[in-house]
């Protein structure tokens, strides 16, 4: 462990990961790296170390939350900055929103908007962008229904999400000021009045009326669950597109056999790279052991999820996109105690919007070359601004 890296890395203009990512193998079992801050940190980059790490109570998130790598405050990221016993008890409360078979209850639903968006790019005609046309709409409608929101009411909020999702792209004024709005906005849905007591807002107002959650808290609680819905999913829609396109054996593949989008959808989301920052700080809070190095209360770990989802230990051909990959536990959702609380709307999501795609525009493809797409500076969630496609 003799070289010090400056991390996050540069931005990369790719569906794949930075290639520093492949290169921390090369250096060490942990990389020390310097984050932005100055503060030092050793970047944990093996699929098991990452694993124990979100898993062991040794590491804990919010003694780190001041290290953050986002322009979100720590109690914007409700679930994600937090500990047992507070991130037990808030997850608890919102769980029933995100299940299995929520999703599956959503998916008709997600169906019929997918192939609304279809037809009206059809009928509008070539080209299109398939973000501000497609996955946009489709996620905005989803959070719609899920929080019980009028999709204008959504859509008004987008900009302000893209501010608190920054890294770097906006100034702290402007970050500030879409934390303030944000908050205000739903301080004002919490205060009712709720048609469905049983839904989100009902249920984390009833919480809050009974003692189970501060005001303050159950507000943080609500819109950060907004904030991770819409960027990550319009986004990694976009890019599961981009990398699928590239092959027309691919995209046939999955047109004769769309009951293999499932594991196609993992696959993707292994392959591909969201997240610009690789994960949450977390701090050492008693002497362990992490991957045969002894670490010290107050060491600062960052687990790197590109790194680890091509951990040759776990993945024959690690950077080659296998659709068909049978054993694949990827962490693009996380793992253990902090998995995604909306992965399985994600991924039904992704699958739905995929088939569709498939199934009633089989001949789309990008309308400009692949290198001339402008991708996202600054920001924690990876993508492109907009991705044209024809057909």
């Amino acid at each position: 462990m003799n070289q010090t890296l400056r991390f996050p890395f540069p931005d990369h203009p790719s569906a794949e990961p930075a290639p520093e990512f492949g290169m921390l193998a090369q250096l060490g079992r942990l990389v020390p790296a310097t984050l932005r801050s100055g503060t030092s940190a050793l970047l944990v980059h093996r699929h098991e170390d990452m694993c124990k790490v979100l898993t062991d109570p040794a590491f804990a998130r919010l003694p780190a939350a001041r290290f953050g790598l986002s322009a979100r405050s720590a109690e914007s990221l409700a679930l994600n900055s937090v500990d047992a016993p507070d991130h037990t008890r808030r997850r608890r409360l919102v769980a029933h929103a995100f299940t299995g078979r929520q999703a599956e209850q959503l998916r008709p639903e997600v169906e019929r908007l997918t192939k609304e968006l279809v037809s009206a790019m059809l009928e509008r005609g070539a080209p299109a962008d398939l973000l501000a046309d497609y996955a946009v709409p489709l996620t905005v409608g989803v959070i719609s229904s899920v929080f019980g929101l009028p999709e204008s009411e959504v859509r008004r909020l987008l900009p302000l999400v893209e501010r608190m999702m920054s890294t770097t792209a906006f100034d702290r004024s402007e970050t500030r000021s879409a934390h303030h709005a944000m908050f205000a906005a739903f301080e004002k849905y919490l205060a009712g009045p709720h048609e469905d007591p049983d839904g989100l807002f009902g249920t984390l107002a009833a919480a809050r009326d009974a003692g189970d959650l501060m005001p303050d808290e159950a507000v943080h609680l609500a819109y950060g669950l907004l904030v991770a819905a819409h960027e990550t999913t319009a986004n990694q829609l976009g890019m599961c597109f981009l990398v699928l396109q590239r092959d027309r054996e691919n995209v046939e593949h999955l047109r004769a056999r769309p009951e293999l989008l499932p594991a196609a959808v993992s696959e993707l989301l292994r392959y591909t790279s969201l997240n610009a920052v690789g994960g949450v700080p977390h701090m050492v809070q008693r002497t362990v052991v992490l991957g045969g190095v002894r670490l010290e209360p107050g060491t600062i770990v960052l687990p790197v999820t590109d790194a680890a989802n091509r951990d040759p230990d776990v993945f024959a051909e690690p950077d080659a996109l296998r659709l068909d990959r049978a054993a694949n536990p990827h962490l693009a959702f996380g793992h253990g105690r902090h998995r995604c609380l909306g992965a399985p709307l994600a991924q039904m999501e992704l699958e739905v919007a995929l088939h569709t795609l498939l199934d009633l525009l089989p001949e789309l493809r990008l309308a400009i070359p692949e290198d001339e797409l402008g991708w996202r500076t600054g920001m924690y969630i990876r993508g492109v601004r907009r991705l044209p496609v024809t057909w």
